[in-house]
C-alpha cells in the first residue's frame, strides 16, 4: 500500500513539472494574434476584428494584477508623453482569450499627433517563463528580423517594415521574472507588439 501511495504521489508531482517543461505553443499564439488584430486599419477596426476572432472584452476590475499594473503605467506615462506633443491618446481596450492553455491579453491603443495616427496592438502572456526564439517568428513571418537583442535580462526582436498584412512593424519581447528591466517594462513574460501608421480622418 505504501509503495502504491508513493507511486501515485510521484506521478502527481511529476505532472506540473512535465507541463512546465512542455514546448511553448508559439505558432498557435502567433496565429491567434494575427487573426485577432487583423490589418489594424485603426483601433475601431482592430477591436471589431478581435471580437470576430473570439476574443472577449476584459473587465479590468476582475482581471490580472499584472495587467492592471501595466495599464496603469501605460495610461499615465503614455498620456503625459502624447499630451506634451500636443496629441491625443485613445482609451485603451483590453481583450482576453485562452489559446492552447495560455491565458493571453491584447491591449489596443491609438495616438493622434499632427494629423498622424499610430494604432497599436499588443499581446501579453504575463509570467511566462519560456521565451519564443526569434528564429521561430522569422520562420512564421518568412522574413529576417531588422534587429535582435538577446541578453540574459531581455530578449527583443524587430521586424520592419512590412510584416503581417497591413502591419508596419512587429516586435517580440521576453522579460524574465527576475530581470532588472522588469521595473522599466512593467511586465515579465512574453509579449508581441504590432503598429500601423496612417493619417487621421
Amino acid at each position: 500500500m505504501r509503495a502504491a501511495l508513493s507511486s501515485i504521489l510521484a506521478l502527481a508531482l511529476a505532472v506540473p513539472a512535465a507541463a512546465q517543461d512542455a514546448p511553448y505553443p508559439a505558432v498557435e499564439v502567433l496565429n491567434a494574434f494575427r487573426d485577432g488584430c487583423g490589418a489594424i486599419e485603426n483601433q475601431a477596426a482592430a477591436s471589431a476584428s478581435l471580437t470576430n476572432a473570439g476574443w472577449e472584452v476584459v473587465d479590468e476590475a476582475f482581471s490580472s494584477v499584472d495587467l492592471v499594473i501595466f495599464l496603469t503605467f501605460a495610461r499615465d506615462a503614455g498620456g503625459k508623453a502624447v499630451s506634451a506633443q500636443g496629441g491625443t491618446m485613445s482609451e485603451m481596450e483590453v481583450f482576453e482569450k485562452t489559446v492552447s492553455g495560455e491565458q493571453l491579453f491584447i491591449v489596443l491603443s491609438e495616438v493622434k499627433i499632427d494629423g498622424v495616427r499610430v494604432t497599436g496592438c499588443r499581446l501579453f502572456d504575463f509570467g511566462e517563463t519560456r521565451a519564443i526564439p526569434a528564429a521561430t517568428v522569422t520562420e512564421w513571418l518568412d522574413q529576417e528580423p531588422s534587429r535582435v537583442i538577446n541578453r540574459e535580462e531581455l530578449q527583443v526582436a524587430d521586424w520592419e517594415p512590412g510584416t503581417l498584412p497591413g502591419h508596419d512593424s512587429f516586435q517580440l519581447f521576453f522579460v524574465p521574472a527576475d530581470s532588472p528591466v522588469k521595473q522599466a517594462f512593467k511586465f515579465d513574460g512574453v509579449a508581441f507588439k504590432s503598429d500601423t501608421v496612417g493619417v487621421t480622418e
